[in-house]
């Protein structure tokens, strides 16, 4: 019961520092947008999802220990990625449906 205590003290009143690569996840999911009818958008916004995936859970599971400002940026970075896939799945339709017409 003290253990529980003092862990949850020490979350409340540690310092705040920003998520580990946040600023990092924010560029690499804009850049996969522009590239995204490319190999190296499918790579950023791979690469993205798999550090924000990591990063958020890291946030939901000790919240008090970080910026809500990283944390935006992971989510911004995490829209992104998910942006970018899908203008690639709606333009591989386009070019399938185009195709499929002719």
């Amino acid at each position: 019961m003290e253990n529980e205590t003092l862990d949850s003290v020490a979350m409340t009143n540690g310092p705040v520092k920003d998520l580990e690569g946040a600023g990092g996840i924010l560029t690499m999911g804009i850049i996969s947008i522009p590239f995204c009818l490319g190999i190296v958008g499918i790579i950023l916004a791979s690469i993205t999802l798999t550090r924000s995936g990591k990063a958020l859970s890291l946030y939901r599971d000790y919240p008090h220990q970080y910026t809500e400002a990283s944390y935006k940026k992971v989510k911004a970075g995490r829209i992104c990625a998910i942006v970018s896939l899908c203008l690639l799945g709606t333009s591989l339709l386009l070019i399938l449906a185009v195709g499929g017409l002719r």
